[in-house]
């Protein structure tokens, strides 16, 4: 009997060896400054592995991140279906797809903000040698300024303190609504 290495084991070690296959990002992600990214890794079975990456390019970087293990190809166009009937969402290259998400993870690194803790396993899928010039094209912030815009899960409070800590009082925005 073959030794299986378990889905985490798995990505850690060959994830990043994966050929890429479709990567799709929400339409409007550069005017609402939240994208919704999936990216798909070809195993050598012919299943896919499925990574979601949730990137506020605004303010907080990579607020989220899942991946699915092992999925038929069916599977895969069905969470891709439900993935689309919550927002609008296009193909995109895979260098853009690493721009966006390695630069928002930068820039929120400078105002104090980490990761979601699942990047640890994550980033596996992902290739960093994958960054161009175009980084730098992205805008990251809004206006030149950081942009917090609270979301029912953001805790307000803590990140405001970190960006009157790391930017100073008016130098960065905020929206937030009642009860955040």
């Amino acid at each position: 009997m073959q030794n299986q290495l378990s889905p985490k084991k798995y990505i850690e070690t060959k994830g990043r060896k994966l050929p890429f296959g479709d990567c799709y990002i929400s339409e409007e992600w550069k005017a609402r400054g939240l994208a919704s990214i999936i990216i798909s890794k070809l195993m050598p079975s012919g299943n896919y592995i499925f990574g979601s990456y949730l990137i506020d390019i605004f303010c907080l970087g990579l607020k989220d991140t899942m991946y699915k293990f092992n999925i038929s190809e069916i599977e895969f166009k069905e969470m891709l279906e439900t993935f689309e009937s919550r927002e609008s969402t296009v193909k995109c290259d895979v260098t853009t797809i690493h721009n966006i998400i390695y630069g928002a993870i930068d820039y929120a690194d400078e105002l104090g903000f980490k990761p979601s803790k699942d990047f640890d396993l994550t980033q596996h899928l992902l290739n960093p040698d994958l960054i161009t010039d175009e980084i730098d094209e992205i805008e990251f912030g809004k206006n030149g300024k950081p942009l917090f815009i609270a979301g029912p899960f953001d805790n307000s409070k803590r990140i405001l303190a970190i960006l009157h800590q790391s930017v100073g009082e008016g130098n960065y925005e905020f929206i937030t609504e009642p009860g955040y």
